[in-house]
């Protein structure tokens, strides 16, 4: 049963959640005070001598919660036999990109800032990749919630 048209949207979630590690989040640019680009990864410095240096281990919580997110998408794909867990696993999944969008907005981007002292530029496509991934989980959870109730209704035609 991997022709539902909730395996396309997981699937989407999961290629959206490959591709946040090729573009950047945002960028900040100052002549004064550098160039400095997000990426899931890391921050970095577009000069050759940056003025504020990050640690490496600065992006690990969002590279967590895109790896669960993916993993989940994945394993959701795969237990179409099972769609109670199916729901929950999605539901879980919804919660953690929520996270996720949270994190980057509240915590990294007003962090990146005070510390750089240069406004954010989010004219990127990683900044809409963590919005796409939520809503095609929402219309993932939504197609196995109607799966569900057109099994429970001819269960109750037998």
């Amino acid at each position: 049963m991997l022709q539902r048209l909730q395996t396309l949207y997981l699937g989407i979630v999961a290629i959206a959640c490959i591709l946040l590690f090729f573009f950047p989040l945002a960028n900040y640019y100052d002549e004064i005070h550098g160039n400095y680009k997000f990426f899931l990864y890391g921050i970095q410095s577009m000069d050759p001598e940056p003025k504020v240096m990050f640690s490496s281990f600065f992006t690990i919580p969002l590279i967590f919660l895109v790896v669960v997110s993916f993993i989940f998408s994945v394993a959701t794909i795969f237990l179409y036999k099972n769609r109670l867990l199916q729901i929950r696993i999605c539901t879980f999944n919804v919660l953690a990109n929520i996270v996720l969008i949270m994190v980057i907005f509240f915590f990294y981007a007003t962090r990146i800032k005070t510390m750089t002292m240069i406004e954010p530029d989010y004219n990127y496509v990683g900044m809409i990749l963590p919005l796409i991934s939520l809503a095609f989980l929402v219309l993932a959870s939504r197609a196995i919630r109607k799966d569900e109730a057109l099994v429970k209704s001819a269960d109750r035609l037998r």
